[in-house]
């Protein structure tokens, strides 16, 4: 499931390629922040009252440049990954693994271009948007995963390592 090592880039364009994975997971996830009503943090990460997410790693493809959150609604913790319907068509994404932090594979989300004409209706989703969300506990609930986008054949197109932090709600 891992890509073929004679395709990585060399040192020098591995460093780029980091910096602009950083750049992309930060605008990614203040876009979704921003999608989901939440403000986005200097650090890259985004921000509620209720939770903080940052991104640890980003692999080597583009699939997840949309960035992944964790977000409460009600006392929900759920983690909110965007897709782009082009990009899950042309490479024939299948679906996305969270592996929990013991590297067990908690949840698997089936995913299709054909979604977006369910979540057309779905409030802070753009057109040619996709975004799959997955209930995880009730707050508080703290955590990491790591997000994997598969192909149909199994093959790893992307990841994204994330950590949350979702608190108990806050008394006025």
């Amino acid at each position: 499931m891992s890509r073929d090592t004679a395709q990585r880039p060399t040192a020098d364009r591995a460093s780029s390629i980091v910096s602009r994975r950083k750049v992309l997971t930060g605008l990614g996830a203040t876009a979704a922040a921003g999608l989901a009503g939440c403000s986005g943090t200097e650090s890259g990460g985004t921000e509620t009252v209720d939770c903080h997410s940052s991104a640890l790693e980003h692999g080597e493809g583009d699939v997840l440049d949309g960035g992944v959150m964790a977000t409460v609604e009600d006392r929900d913790v759920r983690l909110v990954v965007p897709l782009s319907v082009e990009t899950v068509r042309s490479q024939n994404v299948d679906r996305l693994e969270l592996v929990d932090a013991s590297g067990v594979v908690a949840h698997v989300i089936p995913v299709s271009p054909e979604d977006q004409n369910v979540m057309a209706n779905k409030m802070g989703v753009g057109e040619g948007q996709l975004q799959y969300e997955q209930y995880l506990a009730q707050r508080p609930f703290h955590g990491q995963y790591r997000v994997i986008a598969l192909d149909r054949s199994g093959t790893e197109l992307d990841s994204i390592t994330i950590e949350f932090n979702c608190f108990p709600e806050l008394e006025d």
